[in-house]
């Protein structure tokens, strides 16, 4: 998570949403906290563990200025990261689930 949260930072398009909401300092209080709450999130989604409570659409939905491009950008960095990290088939599990998750943020917020 951290690798990826790293890249969104400097990334044009990610880093202004990231920095604006959680701070520039990726070692900061607020940081530790988003980052252990997506490895939660991520356990419990790849690997079924129930670690995780919170509501990743609901968190998302006060920022409106979040659009289609800002996720396209974001499943690519996220992809790119897992490549990195994982091997292949966890990786693409990861970018399966990426893929999944983009949409059906997208597909609620649409609306509202």
């Amino acid at each position: 998570m951290t690798i990826f949260y790293e890249k969104a930072m400097e990334d044009d398009i990610l880093g202004p949403f990231f920095i604006d909401e959680i701070g520039d300092d990726i070692k900061s209080e607020d940081w530790v906290e988003h980052i252990e709450l997506l490895a939660d999130f991520w356990l419990a989604k790849i690997l079924g563990e129930d670690t995780y409570y919170g509501n990743f659409v609901g968190a998302h939905v006060k920022m409106p200025h979040i659009k289609k491009e800002s996720f396209a950008r974001w499943l690519e960095l996220f992809s790119q990261t897992a490549d990195e990290v994982y091997i292949g088939s966890v990786a693409e599990q990861f970018k399966k689930k990426g893929v999944q998750f983009s949409k059906q943020f997208l597909n609620r917020t649409k609306n509202i």
